[in-house]
């Protein structure tokens, strides 16, 4: 439970719920970032400039690892330069992986040493689909977390996701009651809603217990409304993501300025809904 608890003591401390998602695809980059810089240079410091002006608002990043593997090394050594900087300069603030693997048995150990022993993760989301197996090597790592995608919030999550079983549940209930029930053995299971989907997220609230955290994904570019953040009953015990509207707030240089903008006003309007 030790990153459940030190994830929501920062929550409370900055009284923000923002997870900034630095999907920093290096297309996207500003030009005055990528002028006279190699690509792993440029990613750096764009992140580096995020970071900085918004590490005293927001308690947790989130790194999609596609947005840095799709780019071979270079994106890799940004990435792992990312993360150095992180745990060096605001080592308060925890990083999450958005890598949604799900491997089998060695695979899946060293996929869960690659992304908390070498890249310094310390929490990962994983899909459920291959059961429980695939999942357990990340738990093993008792001081980290993992967020387990109980409902995705892409268009046509629905088409696997929503179908009823014999029982009359639908897939993604029952997915839940076994990820926040007889899988989370030690604590460190944390369950990802899809804030574009508040009633299937509001079904998923119901079904877990008082002390659950969770990831809500969506917000910004996804479509996902700001207001559906009142269901989560604990203001300390829930991160909303929120990646391109914040990162790429502006094309220009003063983008770092334009992500902590946007970041003060979400945090701002979240906690207006608790007071």
């Amino acid at each position: 439970m030790i990153f459940k608890t030190q994830l929501s003591e920062q929550i409370a401390k900055k009284q923000s719920n923002i997870c900034v998602g630095l999907d920093s695809d290096y297309e996207k980059l500003p030009e005055s970032v990528k002028k006279d810089s190699s690509l792993a240079d440029a990613v750096f410091q764009f992140n580096k400039e995020i970071i900085d002006a918004t590490a005293d608002i927001t308690p947790v990043y989130k790194l999609n690892m596609v947005c840095y593997a799709g780019y071979g090394i270079d994106g890799l050594i940004a990435l792992k330069r990312t993360n150095e900087y992180i745990k060096k300069n605001y080592p308060e603030i925890k990083i999450i992986v958005d890598s949604k693997r799900s491997e089998m048995k060695r695979t899946a150990e060293l996929a869960a040493k690659e992304l908390f022993d070498e890249f310094l993760f310390d929490a990962t989301t994983v899909t459920p689909w291959f059961g429980f197996d695939t999942i357990e090597p990340f738990l093993n790592y008792k001081d980290k977390a993992v967020f387990v995608l109980c409902h995705d919030s892409n268009p046509s999550a629905g088409d696997l996701q929503d179908v009823t079983l014999q029982s009359g549940e639908k897939l993604y209930e029952y997915l839940t009651k076994m990820v926040v029930g007889s899988w989370d053995k030690v604590g460190n299971i944390l369950v990802e809603g899809p804030l574009t989907y508040p009633d299937i997220l509001k079904r998923i609230i119901e079904l877990s217990p008082d002390d659950q955290f969770f990831l809500a994904a969506g917000l910004g570019a996804q479509g996902g409304n700001i207001e559906d953040l009142k269901l989560f009953p604990n203001k300390d015990r829930f991160v909303v993501n929120a990646s391109r509207s914040v990162i790429f707030a502006s094309p220009a240089e003063d983008f770092a300025e334009k992500s902590h903008e946007v970041v003060e006003e979400y945090r701002k309007t979240i906690r207006l809904f608790f007071e």
